[in-house]
C-alpha cells in the first residue's frame, strides 16, 4: 500500500561536509530522515528530501542550506527486496499511463522502499 508524502527540494554549494551539517540541523531538531536523494551537478548540491516532519525540518535546514523548497508530492511504499520488484511497481504504472517523474529507493533487509513522483501520484497510489 502506497501512501502520500511531502518531499523537500534543496539546493546547497558542492562544498565538503555540507551533507554533515545538513544531518546535524536535522537531528538537533529531532527530525527523522524518512527518505533522501542526494546528488552534484555542476557544482551545485541537490537533495529530495522525506521527514517525519516536513514543517519542522524546513525550519531546520534554512539557515545551512541556499534554497529548502517544497518538492511536492509523491507517493512512498514498501516492497519486497527481491530481483524485479521494481519492475512490478513500474510495470502496473506504465500499464496504466502513469509517467514515473522522479524515483528513488533503500534497501534494509528483505525490505525496500521506494519514493515516486508521478504524472497522477493519486491513482498510482491505489495501484500499488
Amino acid at each position: 500500500m502506497a501512501k502520500t508524502v511531502e518531499q523537500l527540494k534543496i539546493q546547497v554549494a558542492d562544498k565538503v561536509g555540507k551533507l554533515a551539517e545538513i544531518t546535524q540541523a536535522l537531528k538537533k531538531a529531532g527530525v527523522n530522515i524518512i527518505a533522501a536523494n542526494a546528488w552534484v551537478q555542476e557544482g551545485e548540491g541537490f537533495m529530495y528530501l522525506v521527514a517525519d516532519n516536513i514543517d519542522k525540518a524546513a525550519k531546520a535546514l534554512d539557515p545551512v542550506v541556499d534554497s529548502c523548497d517544497s518538492g511536492g508530492k509523491a507517493i512512498c511504499t514498501e516492497v519486497p527486496n527481491t530481483p524485479g520488484a521494481l519492475n512490478e511497481v513500474a510495470k502496473k504504472l506504465a500499464d496504466a499511463g502513469i509517467a514515473i517523474n522522479l524515483c528513488y529507493a533503500t534497501t534494509a533487509g528483505n525490505r525496500a522502499m521506494i519514493v515516486l513522483d508521478t504524472s497522477d501520484n493519486a491513482k498510482a497510489a491505489k495501484i500499488i
